[in-house]
C-alpha cells in the first residue's frame, strides 16, 4: 500500500507530460486572418498526415533557388496572412497545398482525401 502512495502521482505527472508535448490528433483550422467563415470550419487530421507525408511538405520553407528547405513546424499562417513575408492569402495557401497533394495521390493511382469543398467543410 505504501508503493501506491508513489505510484499515482507518478503516473499523472507522465500523463501531464505526454500530453502537453504531443500534437493534437484533430485541428480545427479557424484562423482569425481568414475573418468570417462562409463555410462550416475544416477539421483536420494532423496525426494521419503524419503517416503519409512529410512534415516539410506542409511545413515549407524555400531557399532563393526556390528549394524546399523544410520548416520549424510552425503554423501556416506564420507566413500567410495579411502583411506576411509570403504573398499567398491564407485561405488561398491551405486550398493549394491540400487540394495539389490530393490530387498528385490521385494522379498516381492511389486513394486520395477530399477534393471537393462539402468534403473538406462539412455541417
Amino acid at each position: 500500500m505504501e508503493t501506491m502512495k508513489y505510484i499515482l502521482p507518478f503516473a499523472l505527472i507522465v500523463l501531464a507530460v505526454s500530453l502537453g508535448f504531443s500534437q493534437e490528433d484533430i485541428i480545427v483550422l479557424n484562423h482569425q486572418q481568414i475573418g468570417s467563415h462562409q463555410r462550416p470550419l475544416v477539421r483536420f487530421s494532423h496525426a494521419k498526415h503524419l503517416e503519409a507525408i512529410e512534415c516539410s511538405r506542409c511545413h515549407h520553407d524555400y531557399d532563393q533557388y526556390g528549394a524546399n528547405i523544410g520548416g520549424e513546424g510552425q503554423a501556416c499562417s506564420e507566413c500567410h496572412g495579411v502583411n506576411k513575408v509570403n504573398p499567398v492569402p491564407l485561405t488561398r495557401a491551405f486550398h493549394l497545398q491540400c487540394k495539389s497533394c490530393h490530387f498528385d495521390l490521385i494522379s498516381k493511382g492511389r486513394t486520395s482525401g477530399p477534393i471537393m469543398c462539402g468534403q473538406c467543410h462539412k455541417k
